[in-house]
């Protein structure tokens, strides 16, 4: 299992590996036929001696179900897939679950490094929080404002020289869209 804290929410991914090919690609084909989204079988070159191929499942609603199908069959990492569900479901903080990820790692049952990160809110509320803010920077981003005399100029253009958007948008620099929020057209 892999785990990437991101800026309010943990991305948790699932990743199966085996050096033989036809292992993985049914482990692909078995996924997908329970509805379950993967990556492309794909060679893992970090030990270029035992070159691997890898299977990853990184989409939320998948990580999720694979996780929730393979918990009651698994052993060694039930521990891994109780707190991705528990944190993919809300019912834990960031915090929480890097704490327990923790746990697993001080343990020696994980592979991994012991985190730090500050998550204090559920995964829905941190997606929700990131959604708000990048919403607001795209709106700060195309708020172009025309000074007043400019605006002026594009109104009298349109009304005496019978110019149209898009002609008013070559000559003055602004896209269509500003001109038609100046021109108050809908």
């Amino acid at each position: 299992m892999g785990l990437e804290v991101v800026k309010r929410v943990l991305r948790i991914r699932l990743r199966f590996v085996d050096t033989w090919k036809p292992q993985v690609e049914s482990i692909k084909l078995f996924m997908e036929r329970s509805r379950i989204h993967t990556s492309r079988v794909g060679r893992d070159q970090k030990d270029v001696w035992q070159a691997a191929y890898r299977l990853d499942i990184a989409e939320v609603r998948s990580v999720l179900r694979a996780a929730k199908s393979m918990l009651p069959f698994s052993v060694k990492k039930s521990e891994d897939l109780r707190i991705a569900i528990e944190y993919l479901e809300g019912r834990i903080t960031g915090n929480q679950a890097i704490e327990a990820f923790n746990a697993e790692v001080r343990s020696g049952r994980r592979r991994g490094k012991v985190r730090d990160a500050v998550l204090p809110l559920t995964r829905e509320e941190g997606v929700r929080q990131s959604k708000r803010e990048n919403a607001a920077t795209a709106r700060a981003a195309y708020a172009v404002h025309a000074d007043n005399l400019i605006q002026d100029e594009i109104r009298r253009d349109h009304q005496e020289l019978k110019l149209g958007h898009i002609r008013l948008s070559k000559k003055y620099g602004y896209s269509v869209h500003v001109i038609r929020r100046i021109l108050g057209a809908p």
